[in-house]
């Protein structure tokens, strides 16, 4: 039996890998989806991330929009969270197969929050400049795009939003429940 004070140790030490997995996986994403390294928010998660990514630089391989630093730095901080929340005695597969869905699952929380800040916004301030809108609007782009493609002009009520959130619920059913799923078999 664990004491109060054990659990609010584990609580507190769980909530700081989760913030440095956050600032991780924004890093991740943004270089994926190519947004400006000049807004003073992207400019603020590089300056908190690159202490931890600037050593791996040099060993792990990267492309243009996958920096393996990244991706290595975002897994592993995932993976240790994973392990204080499951235990260290767990199978090590269950443990990286649930870290991997729960990376997908905040993804997918991210590009979801991020789509629905923006319709807001759009009925409240539909001209803003801030650098926070600028930010979520190239993050969100390569996803709305192709959808804003797809759909035919509605004369002024843009539906690709819906059409977005509901693609990435689906993709979150097919692709992070099945995983989830299989990682739970193999930690009993």
């Amino acid at each position: 039996m664990m004491s109060n004070t054990s659990s609010a140790g584990l609580f507190l030490l769980h909530t700081i890998f989760s913030l440095f997995t956050l600032i991780a996986l924004l890093r991740f994403l943004f270089q994926l989806m190519r947004v400006d390294f000049y807004n003073p928010i992207s400019q603020t998660v590089s300056r908190i991330s690159d202490p931890l990514l600037r050593p791996l630089r040099g060993f792990l391989p990267s492309s243009r929009r996958i920096d393996g630093a990244s991706l290595t730095i975002l897994l592993t901080l995932q993976l240790l969270s994973t392990t204080i929340l499951y235990g260290i005695e767990t199978n090590p597969l269950g443990l990286l197969l649930i870290a991997v869905a729960d990376i997908l699952s905040s993804a997918a929380g991210i590009f979801t929050w991020s789509i629905i800040i923006l319709v807001v916004l759009s009925w409240l301030q539909p001209q803003t400049s801030h650098p926070g809108i600028s930010l979520l609007n190239q993050l969100t782009d390569p996803i709305m795009q192709p959808v804003q493609r797809l759909l035919p002009a509605t004369g002024g009520f843009d539906f690709s939003p819906i059409l977005a959130l509901f693609a990435i619920k689906l993709a979150e059913f097919i692709m992070v429940a099945p995983l989830k799923d299989f990682a739970a078999i193999m930690i009993r």
